[in-house]
């Protein structure tokens, strides 16, 4: 290849790419390693100002929903059942499934409410409801909620109706069906 055939190629790919912004890189002279090359180009990139790249935020934990909530409850705990409890498993006193709980003038005033889990009861309990209502409504066991009312009863938070039904009145039913309408959503 003559010299004379090089030249044409080169000034046509300079006259292509004259005016840009990109020349020194973009020019086939910048790939001759030679002293006086990478000099020049050490010199005009030593004049540019580089930019502080800002440092990005590293990347954030997965989110998970939280569980769905079944029933009336607004929110679903989960903590182990005996938590709720402090360990202990029995009543201080043996309380009927269909005994009915209602929430005194304490109570209402949450006086001595030591638990998130008290108070839940208060409220539910200003209309009176059984033992298995409270658990159906709590999501809770039957022995979780008897023990928290159990203590409830200590604190004088809530009054405790035992059974005395008779089978014949009209309220006997209604408790029944209410009952029923407990167990049912357990």
């Amino acid at each position: 290849m003559p010299n004379g055939a090089a030249g044409p190629e080169i000034d046509a790919w300079e006259a292509l790419h004259q005016g840009a912004d990109r020349e020194p890189l973009d020019s086939p002279a910048r790939f001759k390693l030679n002293r006086s090359a990478v000099l020049t180009a050490v010199r005009s990139l030593a004049g540019v100002k580089r930019q502080a790249q800002p440092v990005p935020p590293p990347p954030s934990p997965p989110r998970q929903a939280p569980p769905r909530s079944v029933g009336p409850v607004g929110r679903r705990t989960m903590m182990r059942p005996y938590a709720h409890t402090r360990g202990r498993t029995r009543p201080d006193y043996d309380l009927a499934l269909e005994a009915l709980v209602s929430t005194s003038h304490r109570g209402r005033r949450y006086e001595g409410a030591v638990s998130v889990q008290h108070r839940r009861i208060c409220d539910l309990c200003v209309e009176p409801r059984s033992i298995a209502e409270i658990a159906a409504f709590l999501l809770l066991p039957l022995n979780v909620v008897k023990v928290l009312v159990s203590d409830m009863d200590n604190l004088e938070l809530v009054m405790i109706h035992q059974p005395g039904l008779s089978f014949g009145d009209r309220s006997s039913r209604e408790f029944m069906a209410r009952v029923l309408d407990g167990l049912r959503g357990l």
